[in-house]
């Protein structure tokens, strides 16, 4: 018995010396350096514009403890690494143009008694410019440490760029229109063209909608773009105004359900055009308009004669113009979803992609700003497709 209460006693006392030992060198690693992000890599989207864009990212480098005296390190823009970028994560990126990236104060420093430092920014513009067909690739390494050892694993991040979607929300339209206040003079036009992306579910009549007709944009009695009638068809896109409504019923006109469709609907007094457009193509035309429109009072989108004549669908840039719009500029490269806002004739343009509220943004400069009656739905989408 004896024996073993000293055998338990030595244990006892080695345990003692072990946990002492713990304490006394609590950090069992080397203190290093590293870029303190949570990710190597990370993804920045960019649009076609005709505004300079810019991104903005910061960056820090830190420490797992404190450290005891003042230390630092360098952030560069490090094309050499785009090779080990790709051969990573089996990519075929771009280097980024070295014009389009910027650190105004690279240094980044961590004070003696601190474990992280003030952030460095990193500043992308132009980016607008960029290939959406390509993906590019910004590596910042970290360099020029000084009064630490570094975690070689974590001294470099990779900012890659990947061409946006160039509509990624839209607005859903049913039971809902928009009065429009115009800012701009819209009388004794020579000639409109009426643009405008939509997927519609529905063209019945249904509860809430007694009439088949769904209305796109204009005004009752004047000049209007609506789809259906009865003496069309209910998919069938009709221009009425003083020189007749156009066209006559035809099941070939018609546009599909649950599908995104560009329309383009042309009215040239100067002409005598009056042309529909399908996704750039022309569907049916004439030449029978003459004399003047004008959109002044009573212009609506989403309603014409009564509050039960709305889309049952979602709408997407919405643009009206004081000229004639041609085939080619319809189909120039992604014609449908974007357009220069300082393009020539543009009256108004709405893109509904603000994704929140009621107030649409007339992206012309024009000042046309309209307000939907009630509360809008958002739909996230991803076009083109």
């Amino acid at each position: 018995m004896k024996s073993i209460n000293i055998i338990m006693a030595g244990l006892a006392g080695l345990m003692f010396c072990a946990c002492s030992t713990n304490s006394e060198d609590e950090h069992h690693f080397d203190n290093k350096l590293y870029i303190n992000t949570s990710t190597a890599s990370e993804d920045i989207l960019f649009k076609a514009s005709t505004e300079t864009a810019t991104e903005s990212r910061q960056l820090t480098i830190a420490v797992p403890i404190p450290v005891e005296q003042e230390v630092s390190g360098k952030f560069v823009f490090d094309p050499s690494r785009t090779a080990v970028y790709n051969m990573a994560y089996g990519a075929e990126a771009e280097t980024l143009p070295s014009e389009m990236l910027s650190i105004e104060e690279p240094v980044a420093t961590i004070n003696a008694g601190a474990s992280e430092s003030a952030p460095v920014t990193v500043v992308f513009s132009g980016i607008e410019a960029l290939d959406r067909d390509k993906v590019y690739v910004a590596p910042v390494s970290l360099v020029d440490v000084q009064g630490i050892d570094v975690l070689d694993s974590k001294t470099i991040v990779y900012y890659v760029f990947k061409g946006a979607a160039l509509i990624n929300v839209v607005a859903d339209i049913r039971e809902n229109y928009f009065p429009i206040n115009w800012s701009s003079d819209v009388s004794r036009l020579n000639a409109v063209t009426v643009e405008a992306l939509i997927r519609v579910r529905n063209f019945d009549v249904q509860d809430g909608k007694s009439e088949g007709i769904s209305t796109v944009f204009g005004i009752e009695g004047g000049f209007l773009v609506r789809i259906g009638d009865a003496q069309v068809e209910k998919n069938q896109i009709q221009l009425c105004n003083p020189n007749g409504s156009f066209p006559s019923r035809n099941p070939d006109y018609g546009l599909p359900t649950d599908e995104w469709v560009h329309i383009a609907v042309v009215w040239d007094g100067t002409t005598g055009d009056r042309i529909i457009y399908h996704n750039g193509q022309k569907i049916v035309s004439d030449t029978n308009a003459s004399g003047t429109v004008s959109l002044s009072s009573n212009c609506y989108i989403g309603r014409s004669w009564n509050d039960q004549r709305w889309l049952d669908g979602e709408i997407s840039e919405v643009r009206i113009w004081s000229r004639q719009r041609t085939q080619d500029e319809l189909n120039a490269l992604n014609a449908f979803y974007t357009v220069d806002p300082g393009s020539e004739g543009l009256i108004a343009y709405w893109k509904f992609d603000e994704g929140s509220g009621k107030t649409i943004k007339d992206y012309s400069g024009n000042g046309n700003d309209i307000e939907a009656a009630n509360d809008l739905t958002w739909t996230r989408v991803s076009l083109p497709e």
